[in-house]
């Protein structure tokens, strides 16, 4: 399983666990792909989604396993936000899986 199939297992049974925010979210992987979430779905299909997220790799692994701190990683230009950062935030729960 490849790091954006292990992300939409996580997603996916994340929004089985919780509800999810109304709004859809992508996050972009450099140099991997893409994933969508909406409420009921996971996608690694490029759709428009209200907010999109952009970061490397290395910063998705340190953010998932709690070593990159959000806001911070916001802040320094290690994560892009296109759209609504307020909305970024009600999906962090989901994302990080807690």
């Amino acid at each position: 399983m490849d790091f954006i199939d292990d992300l939409v297992l996580r997603l996916s049974e994340a929004i089985k666990a919780r509800p999810a925010p109304g709004n859809s979210l992508k996050i972009k992987v450099k140099d991997l792909g893409v994933i969508v979430a909406t409420q009921t779905l996971i996608t690694r299909e490029e759709i428009p989604a209200d907010t999109e997220i952009a970061l490397s790799r290395a910063d998705c692994e340190k953010l998932i396993a709690g070593k990159l701190n959000p806001q911070m990683a916001y802040l320094q230009g290690k994560i892009k936000i296109t759209g609504d950062p307020a909305m970024v935030l009600q999906w962090l729960p989901i994302v990080l899986g807690k």
